[in-house]
């Protein structure tokens, strides 16, 4: 699969190469402002062929009017994690929206593991949040999406609206399965009985794995949390596409740690191990 990066007029594109029983390294990229791309890093307990690398922001966040895209492509049998360096600020927006695109290409044999930190929504934020992924039938890509509301003056204000979609694609682009939501600021705050109630923070985990997607469930559905701070649930995806699972909680560190269980177990259950502590 070409790597499909030039001309695509966005900020980020990074692709990926590897071979089996070799280290993974990016092949191009091509990163402008508001981003930075951090070295490629090899940790220890990973697997040899797993490459790391951060992104962080030079902008300080997300603001009104940004049009952010991103696009990652692994080639055959590359495995990278991809991650922020931090959770990312989304600062109020007086006038207008902001967008945010990614585009993850996974090629045959590719393992990818796509799993930024929460987006921070603060006061009167507007943003649309896109995630595509177009995968071979025996990649495996892992996309993890979360938010919180945030205020900093404490005044009882919240975001406007939050508009998400996951889509996942075969490799000539139809849709296999989607997942979209809109919720707005106030609705959240309203801590609706039979709705979210007061779990304001939300995180979803999707698993793209259509050759394996039983075992994929598998090892969503073991990492469910039975505590009841984290409500939590898990399912196969529509058209054999893989496995998902949605959370919600009121405990932000609960709700990580949910998350980071759920990803070791399927990073453990396609890659033989457990990913080893990344520290930010």
């Amino acid at each position: 699969m070409p790597d499909g990066l030039a001309g695509t007029g966005r900020q980020v594109e990074i692709a990926f190469a590897g071979a089996a029983g070799e280290r993974t390294f990016l092949r191009r990229q091509r990163v402008a402002y508001p981003f930075h791309l951090g070295r490629a890093l090899y940790l220890p307990g990973d697997p040899v062929e797993f490459c790391t690398v951060y992104l962080q922001s030079c902008s300080g966040g997300i603001f009104q009017k940004d049009r952010l895209g991103l696009a990652f492509t692994a080639g055959p049998r590359a495995c990278a994690h991809l991650t922020t360096a931090a959770s990312t600020v989304v600062h109020t927006m007086l006038e207008d929206h902001a967008e945010q695109d990614v585009l993850i290409r996974a090629d045959e044999g590719a393992f990818v593991e796509y799993l930024p930190d929460p987006l921070i929504l603060f006061p009167d934020v507007r943003l649309r949040n896109t995630v595509t992924v177009r995968a071979h039938p025996d990649a495996t890509v892992v996309v993890a999406d979360s938010f919180l509301a945030h205020d900093p003056s404490d005044a009882g204000r919240s975001f406007d609206w939050l508009r998400s979609e996951t889509r996942v694609e075969d490799e000539g682009g139809a849709l296999l399965a989607a997942d979209r939501f809109a919720i707005g600021g106030r609705q959240l705050a309203a801590a609706q009985v039979g709705i979210q109630g007061t779990a304001t923070m939300q995180a979803s985990l999707m698993v793209v794995q259509r050759s394996r997607p039983g075992d994929a469930l598998a090892a969503l559905r073991s990492a469910l949390p039975d505590d009841g701070v984290v409500y939590a649930g898990a399912s196969l995806l529509p058209g054999g596409a893989g496995a998902w699972m949605r959370l919600l909680s009121a405990d932000a560190v609960a709700l990580r740690r949910v998350v980071r269980d759920a990803w070791s177990r399927v990073r453990e259950c396609f890659a033989g191990s457990a990913p080893g502590i990344r520290r930010k």
